[in-house]
């Protein structure tokens, strides 16, 4: 369940116009920390452009959960996939690898750069102890896709 703000940015008051140029978007409450460190990343680099954020770059992950698997999808665009390593034990999952520069030529300059690069690392804890041996991995056009199946229960006689 997903609770979602509205935050109010009716604040013109305060500065002179300037909130009002800017669309309300939901918050939710599960990643407010992510959420609030992105916004202020738009403020400042999207709306001025003063250059690439500096906060390390974290690739976007959906996960899914049926009766008998566990479904990851995980946005990571430029990143081969020898470069991405995936550990899942009972209850955990990490995602984690590097993003190179583009530029392939070594003279060239920036002029205008704004996709993050480095390294990155994801952890998530799993309710529903999984088989770490029988992990499906797919690379779909810079998305990573896992099957992760849970574990049978065993039945009591």
């Amino acid at each position: 369940m997903s609770v979602e703000i509205y935050l109010p940015l009716n604040v013109d008051y305060l500065t002179g116009g300037l909130m009002s140029q800017f669309p309300r978007k939901p918050i939710r409450l599960r990643n407010l920390e992510q959420q609030i460190d992105q916004a202020f990343d738009e403020l400042i680099h999207g709306q001025w452009g003063l250059g690439a954020p500096t906060s390390p770059w974290q690739p976007d992950i959906d996960i899914y959960e049926t009766p008998d698997s566990y479904f990851v999808e995980a946005d990571v665009p430029g990143v081969l996939l020898d470069e991405i390593h995936v550990e899942v034990d009972e209850h955990s999952l990490t995602i984690s690898g590097w993003r190179r520069s583009g530029c392939v030529e070594k003279s060239a300059q920036g002029v205008c750069i704004e996709r993050r690069k480095g390294s990155f690392s994801r952890r998530f804890s799993l309710e529903h102890a999984v088989d770490p041996h029988h992990v499906e991995r797919e690379n779909q056009a810079g998305t990573l896709m896992l099957r992760i199946p849970k574990q049978k229960l065993k039945k009591q006689t």
